[in-house]
């Protein structure tokens, strides 16, 4: 006697198109993993102080890295934790380009006795070598700041701007917290808590200018109050408000 298939024609059909399916899907995720995807096009400017192949080895992506299943996420955040490196984008363009931006962590400031650079966000970036021109971040006692005094100071640092950083020595925090900048000129300015940095900034380079057009020696400066500066004059003048 004859036996009868009780799927019929229409369900062998069907089974044998769903086969199909899946070995077709098969070959297509396996065609996803072909050299035609492998990184033959990395675009990539190295920031200063980094070569290509430094960024490329922390980032973890070589000419055969696979486009395609290539996690951006994954590889910005391996660049992100790299602390010369602040912010890291990272995009694909099928079949083999990678494109990887990287912002650098600007020194900012020296810290220690083995002489760390600090970004501004109070981040060790690396050792100094022949670095100049950044102020050394330090407590009252001339000790290495840390922690949260760490961060006023770095802060601090930052908002001098370049220019103005080159003419200081040193930012000395407190214990209290009071942040006072150490100028080249031979005078401290108190700057109080770290607010209104860019403004107590500002006050000091006027202040620096006022000095300069005035031909006057300054003993101490206090520039808490960014719209009142004063100074405190040799010879025991009194203090002096700067306009």
């Amino acid at each position: 006697m004859r036996t009868i298939d009780p799927r019929g024609p229409a369900a062998r059909r069907a089974a044998v198109a769903g086969l199909a399916l899946v070995l077709a899907a098969t070959s297509a995720v396996a065609a996803t993993y072909t050299p035609l995807f492998a990184a033959g096009d990395i675009r990539l400017d190295a920031p200063d102080g980094m070569t290509r192949a430094e960024v490329l080895a922390v980032a973890r992506v070589t000419d055969r890295s696979n486009v395609f299943h290539l996690d951006a996420g994954a590889v910005e955040q391996r660049l992100e934790r790299d602390p010369r490196i602040v912010r890291a984008t990272v995009t694909t363009s099928l079949p083999n380009r990678i494109a990887i931006e990287v912002v650098p962590r600007t020194a900012v400031g020296i810290v220690g006795a083995d002489g760390g650079l600090v970004g501004a966000d109070g981040v060790v970036i690396g050792p100094a070598g022949s670095a100049t021109g950044l102020p050394d971040l330090m407590t009252a006692e001339a000790k290495p700041v840390d922690g949260i005094d760490l961060l006023a100071a770095a802060a601090t640092a930052d908002a001098l701007g370049p220019a103005l950083r080159r003419q200081v020595d040193a930012v000395i925090v407190a214990t209290d917290g009071t942040v006072r900048v150490r100028l080249a000129a031979g005078f401290a300015a108190t700057f109080g808590d770290a607010t209104e940095l860019d403004a107590k900034a500002v006050s000091l380079a006027a202040l620096l200018e006022w000095m300069r057009e005035e031909g006057v020696t300054i003993v101490s400066a206090d520039v808490t109050v960014p719209g009142s500066p004063t100074a405190q004059l040799e010879r025991g003048s009194k203090a002096v408000p700067v306009p």
